[in-house]
């Protein structure tokens, strides 16, 4: 998980110490201010922190808080706009977007540090049809979006590759992070392991062949095309 945003809040904090020393006058840190007058500046940083606070959570939207209907109708259109960007390959509409609500788990094996445990997210899984293509998980795409933010943190595409979200300054029009690109799960050779025949026909040649894999001279089964989405084929069988 994403650990960002807790470490930058403890970054902030010790900023907010520093930065009420730095603010005092040299003099009045070297003869030692009234204590009334480190008080009054102290007061003054907490204020202007709960602004900055008010002003984040104005701009965040609690997913949790909202109606099903609502947070739907925010989520898929964001998931799709993710999945657009960041691997266009992978969205479909085969059929309706799956919507799941999780946490971080508690710290323990999976979760080590114990950061951000307990903080809920959503996932939006975009499903595809298995009689088109076969990918290496059971959807085309994944978004991941926080509950208390309603921003999107990850996105995790069919063929095992992803995007960290939550390290791009402006996802929605940042160019330089190239798209995850199409990939199938990779098709292996299948024999009769009960033919006794040490020249064992291959079971799935007729698949092999279709998607592109040529025997070397070594007997293995290499890909010489690269894969194509449903969506930009064209009378191609793979």
């Amino acid at each position: 998980m994403e650990n960002g945003k807790s470490r930058q809040g403890l970054d902030m904090g010790r900023k907010d110490k520093d930065a009420t020393a730095c603010c005092v006058p040299s003099g009045m840190q070297e003869a030692g201010c009234g204590e009334e007058t480190m008080k009054t500046i102290k007061q003054l940083f907490f204020i202007i922190l709960l602004c900055i606070t008010y002003n984040t959570a104005g701009m965040s939207q609690n997913l949790d808080t909202m109606s099903v209907a609502k947070r739907d109708s925010l989520l898929i259109p964001m998931a799709k706009e993710v999945v657009l960007n960041y691997g266009p390959d992978y969205y479909r509409e085969d059929f309706p977007p799956v919507i799941e609500r999780h946490s971080v788990p508690p710290k323990g094996e999976i979760n080590k540090t114990g950061e951000m445990a307990g903080r809920v997210y959503y996932h939006i899984i975009f499903l595809y049809d298995e009689t088109k293509e076969q990918l290496s998980y059971p959807f085309a795409a994944r978004v991941q979006v926080w509950a208390d933010t309603g921003e999107p943190s990850s996105a995790f595409f069919g063929n095992g590759w992803g995007r960290i979200i939550s390290d791009i300054k402006d996802w929605r029009t940042d160019t330089t992070i190239e798209p995850v690109r199409y990939q199938q799960r990779q098709v292996i050779p299948i024999y009769d392991w009960n033919d006794s025949n040490p020249d064992k026909k291959i079971l799935n040649l007729d698949e092999l062949k279709r998607k592109g894999y040529v025997e070397q001279s070594d007997g293995q089964w290499v890909k010489t095309t690269p894969d194509v989405p449903p969506s930009r084929r064209s009378g191609i069988d793979n």
